[in-house]
C-alpha cells in the first residue's frame, strides 16, 4: 500500500484545489473547514492523511471508523485507489464490516473507481435548496400542545439525546457524545442559538430544528443541519411547522437562500416534507460501500 502521511495545516490550499479539481461547487469547502478538522477534539487528526509525492499533494482522505462501518472522505483525482485501499485495511484492522464512501459528483471518476474495486452504489442522498427571493409557505399553527422556543444552554443534554433518539436508524447518522455534541454542534461555525429551534411540550423536547446562518464561509446561504421529530409527536405536521419557521428564520437574518441534505431513498417522507415547504432537488451525493 502507497504510504500516505498526517494532513498538515501547510496542505490546507492544496487539498482546496484537489477537492476543486475533482468535484467542483458540489462539494463547497474552504480553508476554515479544513483548518476545523486540525482543531477539533474528537477528530483523530492521524485520520485525515495526503498523498505525497516528490513534496506535492497528489491526493487527501480521511476515515471516521464507527462500531461497524468505516466511512471514507476523499478527494484524489488519478489516485483513488490508493486511499480507498487504506480504507479497506483500516476497516479490517477494527473489524469493521463496511467501507462506505461519498461520490459528490458523477464525473469525478471515483465511482468507476470504487465499483472496479467491487464496491456497489448502496443509496444516494440529495442536497436541496430554496431560494428566499421566491415566496415562502406560512409557517402555520403548531400542534397542541406544542410551544416553539430557541435553544438554552441547559438544553444540552436533553437536546442530545432527543438527536441520537430521533436519528438511530438514520444509516448515515453516529450516535452523539456529550464531547461530540460540544465540538460538532455547539462549536459549528456560525452557530446562532436563534437559529436552533425547540419544539417543547410537557415532556420535554418534542421535536428540532438546527439551522445555521452560513454554509462553508458562504453568509448569504443559511443551512438547515438538522430536523427532527420524537416518535410521540410524528404525524401532527410538527416537521413541516418546524422546517417553515426555520426558513423564515433564515430569511428574517438577510440570507438569500438556504441549504439541506436528506436521503434521497425517503423520497416518500422528508423528501416530500421539504418539496412542501418551496424546497427543489439541486444536487446528489452518491453512497458507495463495500461490504467485507
Amino acid at each position: 500500500m502507497t504510504p500516505l502521511r498526517q494532513l498538515r495545516e501547510s496542505d490546507i490550499e492544496a487539498v482546496l484545489a484537489l477537492y476543486q479539481r475533482a468535484f467542483a461547487d458540489e462539494r463547497p469547502i474552504d480553508a476554515a473547514e479544513i483548518q476545523s478538522w486540525l482543531r477539533n477534539s474528537e477528530i483523530d487528526s492521524g485520520n485525515l492523511r495526503v498523498l505525497d509525492e516528490n513534496g506535492q499533494v497528489a491526493g487527501y482522505g480521511d476515515v471516521w471508523i464507527g462500531e461497524t462501518d468505516v466511512e471514507l472522505e476523499v478527494a484524489a483525482p488519478d489516485h483513488w485507489g490508493v486511499f480507498l485501499e487504506w480504507a479497506e485495511v483500516t476497516a479490517r484492522m477494527h473489524a469493521a464490516s463496511r467501507v462506505r464512501v461519498p461520490d459528490y459528483a458523477r464525473e469525478s471518476g471515483l465511482g468507476a473507481a470504487a465499483a472496479a474495486r467491487d464496491y456497489t452504489l448502496w443509496r444516494s442522498a440529495f442536497t436541496m435548496r430554496i431560494d428566499f427571493e421566491e415566496a415562502l409557505p406560512a409557517p402555520g399553527a403548531l400542534p397542541s400542545g406544542i410551544r416553539l422556543d430557541t435553544f438554552r444552554d441547559e438544553d444540552c443534554e436533553q437536546l442530545r439525546l432527543a438527536l441520537n433518539e430521533v436519528f438511530a436508524r438514520d444509516p448515515f447518522f453516529h450516535e452523539v457524545s456529550p464531547e461530540q455534541f460540544r465540538e460538532f454542534h455547539l462549536g459549528h461555525r456560525g452557530f446562532d442559538p436563534s437559529l436552533w429551534l425547540l419544539a417543547r411540550s410537557s415532556e420535554g423536547i418534542a421535536g428540532f430544528v438546527l439551522a445555521f446562518p452560513e454554509r462553508m464561509g458562504d453568509r448569504t446561504l443559511g443551512h438547515v443541519t438538522s430536523l427532527g421529530v420524537r416518535e410521540g409527536s410524528r404525524r401532527r405536521g410538527l416537521g413541516q411547522a418546524l422546517l417553515r419557521h426555520a426558513l423564515h428564520a433564515l430569511r428574517a437574518h438577510g440570507l438569500r437562500a438556504a441549504t439541506l441534505g436528506v436521503d434521497g431513498s425517503n423520497e416518500s417522507g422528508a423528501v416530500r416534507l421539504y418539496e412542501r415547504a418551496g424546497m427543489r432537488v439541486e444536487g446528489q451525493i452518491d453512497n458507495w460501500a463495500l461490504d467485507l
